[in-house]
């Protein structure tokens, strides 16, 4: 009987011992899928922007080049006229910049300016400087977070900064909190696999991504990772009332929607109708339809054409690559001067123009192939 039991236990040993080294298969077999779906899925579009950006940089480089021969046979040719109230975006692609002077922009510098695109389809570069992500309550302690952990890039903290006392100062709106920004990989990587816990059952392999990835982005591929983007609430000690409203129906949340453009920050997943009545239906773009309260940096420039144009990240990225000079007018006065040229993915600094008349100038990587030169006057 003894050697029966023995016999049992040691049978039962070994089916535990076969049933987890499957399981640890199909784990590493489905962990391989993932990554080499997202891998070829990436080569694909990465490839995809390559032709593009060569294909668009040779009919910039046309225009320029009957641009300067109108210019030599003698002709008189002047930037369209902007509109003489509000703000208005005017397409100069045919015209090279004027009067310029070279600066060099180091690979750090184009990964920190701000339009580095972080969605689905374009994922967080490998040299992602996340060192330089710091502490919101180490840079500014007048800015509400929940917690030491929220953290940003520093260009992005100043400008929230600003932003925050601008609805203070002009609507009375305090009691905002930051509640998350930057996510490291190892974090968004534990929030996938909890994700996909839930859906193992039923999917597999492709599908299993595609079904996770409408709730928690793939490792690598969420804005959260950009350094740039937060999510915010308001919170008011001891007023359960205030505290329990929903933020999107909150007038904090209105004053966010209508103003943050003008200190560079965009409502990054519009979707129709969310946070409010004003807001248009971006989620085919953006491949995002959850309500999220993420607000994102892309500096005041790029937020003012944003605004302006009613256009997602990945609509205005698509607009300037397609449009690679614009012109920014308030009032019909010229504010920022827009510049999108090739090579953004260099390892190397980069040379680059910039206007001599700029009171100042930022440059950014697109992560699409592509450098976003804004220029501010």
């Amino acid at each position: 009987m003894v050697k029966k039991q023995k016999k049992d236990a040691y049978t039962r040993l070994i089916h535990a011992t076969v049933i987890l080294l499957v399981l640890a298969i199909v784990f590493a077999t489905g962990y391989l899928l993932l990554n080499r779906y997202q891998q070829s899925e990436l080569k694909r579009l990465q490839d995809e922007a390559a032709l593009k950006n060569e294909e668009l940089t040779a009919q910039h480089n046309q225009a320029v080049a009957e641009f300067d021969a109108a210019q030599q046979m003698g002709e008189n040719l002047a930037w369209p006229s902007p509109a003489a109230s509000g703000w208005d975006v005017v397409d100069v692609s045919q015209f090279p910049l004027t009067t310029v002077r070279e600066i060099t922009a180091s690979r750090q510098t184009l990964l920190e300016g701000g339009m580095m695109l972080v969605n689905r389809w374009h994922e967080l570069p490998g040299d992602f400087p996340e060192s330089d992500v710091v502490s919101i309550s180490s840079v500014d302690r007048s800015i509400p977070v929940k917690d030491s952990s929220v953290k940003l890039f520093p260009v992005a903290i100043e400008a929230l900064r600003e932003m925050l006392k601008a609805a203070k100062d002009e609507a009375g709106l305090e009691d905002y909190v930051i509640q998350e920004g930057y996510r490291t990989m190892a974090t968004q990587t534990a929030y996938f696999d909890d994700a996909k816990k839930n859906y193992e059952a039923k999917y597999s392999g492709d599908a299993l991504i595609e079904q996770v990835s409408k709730t928690v982005s793939y490792p690598g591929t969420s804005e959260y990772q950009s350094g740039f983007a937060f999510n915010v609430d308001r919170w008011r000690s001891g007023d359960k009332e205030f505290n329990a409203a929903k933020f999107s129906t909150t007038e904090h949340s209105d004053w966010l929607v209508a103003n943050s453009w003008r200190y560079g920050y965009v409502f990054r997943f519009p979707v129709a109708g969310y946070p409010n009545s004003t807001v248009s239906e971006k989620s085919f773009k953006t491949g995002q339809r959850s309500h999220l309260m993420i607000y994102r940096y892309v500096g005041k420039a790029n937020a003012a054409v944003m605004h302006t144009l009613d256009m997602c990240m990945e609509e205005y990225l698509e607009y300037l690559a397609q449009h690679p000079h614009l012109a920014v007018y308030e009032d019909g006065v010229l504010k920022y001067e827009i510049l999108r040229v090739s090579g953004g993915d260099t390892a190397a600094d980069v040379q680059l123009q910039v206007t001599q008349t700029a009171q100042s100038y930022t440059v950014s990587t697109d992560n699409m192939g592509g450098i976003v030169i804004t220029m501010s006057y």
